[in-house]
């Protein structure tokens, strides 16, 4: 296996080089922020370092993929003199990654549209109709501290019903010449009490393992957060953790799999039916947890999604959690809320925290699903970048600046 590194201004030019150098097939191990050296360059932008390794006979199975290729006809079979028959590789493998570049895409449409819906409710609806009923002074200056906190949360993605909730509510209680300070404080703790305490995993107190698992959509980071999870209870809580995954539509994400297990001294179990994952638990029985892997699946795919449905139920596990991702529009967000209906109960996990402008998807889906909000991620290290979602923090990053 060849492990290199790579530096660049942001994690996108990091990745490229990467993907240049190693190609689709590399996997990442580990991403972070560096210095630059030098006296001059301390107050500079720090760099993005990223880790990578790609299998030892990468190149050479690449130049023989592409030499083997020149032979074959239209219709896939070798050139005269050849009796071999070859096949496209990894057909399920290329159709899942055309799935999430199409799923990326759609996120970035909708997101747009919904910028300019706003965009255009602002103009028909000005935020200055929150203060319209209000005739003196006083009331002009309420409305004026309300107007800030109205126009973060619309910044910040917040449902417009949840907006015009909670204005309405804080209307109710402040008082003519309210400071912006105790407007902030009843706005902050009615937004706390929406987003509820982060809930971890609860381990079971018998004697018998665990059984966690982990669903969501294509491009989500769910093998990364399931390595993040693992570390974490292994090296900071003294736990033994077995691996499954049940995602054999991605090749890439089983070899991502395997190499974070070798890399942690855990075991690893591939099944490709959901006949299999019972007897898989069974031999997990010495573990204190077990953390279960699942292909993204796209609800438009119906026989997919089925086969999702049929895994999670003969499963059985302890606790399902759904991982979303911050970076999805919020329209696609509710159709996928709405399809993952089906769990009888899960928590919720939010990645790419880094990524993200706002954090308005948060607080709708807790608002949509009634589900507990449990850890977000912020980045791609592991297992550093994953943590219990900070209620403070999202909070305050939800009413934002009022200078």
């Amino acid at each position: 296996m060849k492990i290199r590194r790579y530096i660049g201004k942001d994690t996108h030019e990091a990745l490229l080089k990467v993907k240049m150098d190693l190609g689709n097939d590399a996997v990442i191990l580990n991403t972070r922020k560096i210095r630059q050296k030098g006296l001059l360059k301390i107050f500079s932008k720090p760099l993005v370092e990223v880790l990578a390794s790609v299998d030892d006979n990468y190149g050479a199975s690449a130049k023989r993929t592409a030499y083997e290729s020149r032979g074959r006809n239209e219709r896939g079979y070798d050139s005269p003199g050849n009796n071999n028959l070859h096949y496209n590789e990894s057909p399920k493998s290329k159709l899942d990654e055309k799935e999430e570049k199409i799923h990326l895409l759609e996120n970035k449409i909708i997101g747009i549209e919904e910028t300019l819906n706003k965009i255009y409710e602002q103009i028909q609806h000005p935020t200055n109709k929150l203060s319209a009923a209000a005739n003196d002074t006083n009331g002009q200056s309420q409305s004026k501290v309300l107007d800030l906190f109205y126009n973060n949360l619309v910044k910040n993605e917040v449902d417009m019903e949840i907006v015009k909730q909670l204005i309405g509510v804080v209307r109710g209680k402040i008082k003519e010449n309210v400071s912006v300070n105790e407007t902030a404080s009843i706005l902050y703790n009615l937004i706390s009490e929406m987003i509820g305490k982060p809930s971890a995993i609860k381990l079971r107190d018998d004697g018998k393992p665990t059984v966690i698992m982990l669903v969501g959509p294509t491009g989500v980071g769910k093998t990364t957060t399931l390595a993040k999870i693992a570390a974490n209870y292994s090296l900071n809580q003294n736990k033994n953790v077995g691996l499954i995954t049940a995602d054999t539509y991605r090749i890439a994400a089983v070899e991502q799999l395997k190499t974070y297990a070798e890399i942690l001294g855990m075991p690893l179990k591939v099944i490709y039916s959901v006949n299999e994952i019972q007897e898989a638990i069974n031999e997990y029985s010495d573990k204190d947890l077990i953390l279960i892997d699942t292909a993204g699946r796209s609800y438009k795919n119906k026989d997919h999604f089925d086969e999702l449905k049929t895994l999670v139920k003969a499963t059985r596990a302890d606790e399902i959690f759904l991982v979303l991702s911050t970076t999805t529009g919020m329209r696609n967000c509710r159709e996928i809320l709405e399809h993952y209906s089906f769990l009888e109960n899960y928590k919720l996990i939010f990645t790419k925290l880094d990524e993200s402008t706002s954090f308005g998807l948060i607080l709708n889906s807790r608002r949509l699903t009634n589900r507990d909000l449990s850890f977000v991620t912020t980045g791609q290290s592991v297992p550093d970048d994953i943590e219990l979602a900070n209620v403070d923090m999202i909070t305050k990053n939800l009413l934002g600046s009022i200078s």
